[in-house]
């Protein structure tokens, strides 16, 4: 487990944005998809195919694509050892050692900078100032 100062992971998050970014547009992609797919499914024809389906446009698969893009964020933020806590918010822990505990350093995406950290137990509702 990787541990972060303060420092190193407000430095670090230039490069972490754009890839939170690039999860979260994927995952509400993907979930916007599935639910044009339900409403397709409830319009599919007597033999049961879809009369369209959202899901292939042009001949790619557009929730391959997404999920595709998913998966690349996520492995990158795996390989920072940075924590997804919430695809959908941009919502991520650092894990950081406050005095003789390691506790987690909280971010969520258009906040300006890393100012909240909490315990590993206490999640976004226990978040404290730095």
């Amino acid at each position: 487990m990787r541990l972060y100062t303060v420092e190193e992971a407000r430095a670090l998050l230039p490069q972490v944005i754009p890839v939170l970014e690039q999860m979260r547009d994927s995952f509400l992609h993907l979930r916007a998809l599935q639910a044009a797919s339900a409403a397709d499914a409830r319009g599919a024809m007597g033999d049961g195919h879809l009369v369209h389906s959202p899901l292939v446009t042009g001949g790619e698969d557009r929730a391959e694509k997404h999920r595709r893009a998913l998966s690349e964020a996520a492995s990158q933020l795996e390989a920072w050892e940075i924590e997804v806590k919430d695809p959908e918010k941009g919502l991520i822990d650092f894990h950081h050692r406050r005095g003789r505990e390691v506790v987690l350093l909280c971010y969520m995406l258009g906040e300006p900078d890393i100012r909240y950290w909490h315990t590993r137990g206490g999640g976004f509702a226990g978040r404290q100032p730095i």
